[in-house]
């Protein structure tokens, strides 16, 4: 039975790790062209696009002069790469398109459950800022800078605030308890950003703003949480952090919607200040009642 492209193009990404002589071939560009230069489907979320978007992330990251030589190799194709570095919500930025022979590959180094402000922690559990600064450092190394697109903040947001409460036992919420939150959180992500991004990188970084609330009033009354993330940024007894996300005040959908557009507003200030490009994904997703426009929401 043939294999498809993305199977070809995934086994040939993980090759790469195993043999130090391995190097991509014609067919491989092919394929990973037929994968990319097309329109991708609404919604995003395509297997084949984020699952070679991942392993080539991670293939730049395990060996970043091969990483560099696939790009250049896919460049000299029509290839336009991007890379996106984020939490699993830059999964979103992960595009297929192509115009007048050129087409978008991204290159996606995922950093699951990461929060905005632990960027900036040297004794970070996660350890992903290391290795992005690391992945930064390499990049800066290409023939032809790459655009870089940073998405963190969601996870700050929505759930590290949240177990900061919990563990000062402060059942109610507080706004102004928020706002330096946020400025706290802003300032120690793009502190991290300006001092790890090499100066040939600067013109070609973005920073993106984060989503709209993405829980609902209902999974927040059910006391929702997300295992991973409480293992990094909260108490890793998943069950008894749900009963006490029970007990304290959430504010209602609508009025954390309006939590996310402070937290941008205060991101879009602060990259301005330090000369990076900002990206507003936010506002074009909100409809007339201040929350997310319905036909973008999902079941959360």
């Amino acid at each position: 039975m043939a294999r498809s492209p993305l199977r070809q193009v995934v086994e040939a990404l993980r090759a790469q790790a195993r043999s130090s002589a391995f190097e991509f071939d014609g067919r491989t560009l092919a394929n990973l062209r037929r994968l990319f230069a097309r329109p991708l489907p609404w919604p995003p979320h395509d297997f084949a696009a984020l699952t070679v978007a991942r392993a080539l992330g991670d293939a730049m990251a395990m060996d970043p002069a091969r990483g560099r030589r696939i790009l250049k190799a896919a460049a000299a194709q029509g290839a336009l790469p991007y890379v996106v570095i984020g939490d699993s919500h830059s999964r979103h930025l992960i595009r297929r398109s192509a115009r007048d022979g050129r087409w978008l590959l991204p290159v996606h180094f995922l950093c699951t459950g990461s929060s905005a402000r632990g960027l900036a922690n040297p004794a970070s559990l996660s350890g992903w800022n290391h290795r992005v600064a690391a992945l930064l450092s390499e990049l800066a190394e290409a023939d032809s800078p790459i655009p870089v697109l940073f998405e963190f903040g969601q996870v700050d947001v929505e759930f590290v605030f949240t177990f900061k409460r919990l563990s000062e036992e402060r059942r109610t919420f507080e706004p102004d308890a928020f706002s330096d939150f946020v400025r706290g959180t802003v300032d120690s992500y793009l502190g991290f950003l300006a001092g790890a991004l090499p100066e040939r990188l600067k013109p070609f970084a973005t920073v993106v703003s984060i989503f709209p609330s993405s829980l609902s009033d209902a999974a927040w009354r059910q006391g929702y949480i997300n295992a991973h993330i409480a293992d990094l940024h909260g108490e890793a007894n998943a069950v008894a952090l749900s009963q006490r996300l029970r007990a304290i005040d959430i504010p209602h959908e609508a009025a954390r919607t309006a939590q996310h557009r402070l937290f941008n507003a205060a991101l879009a200030a602060g990259a301005a200040a330090r000369g990076l490009r900002f990206l507003d994904i936010f506002s074009p997703l909100i409809g007339d009642l201040g929350t997310v426009h319905r036909p973008y929401r999902g079941l959360a």
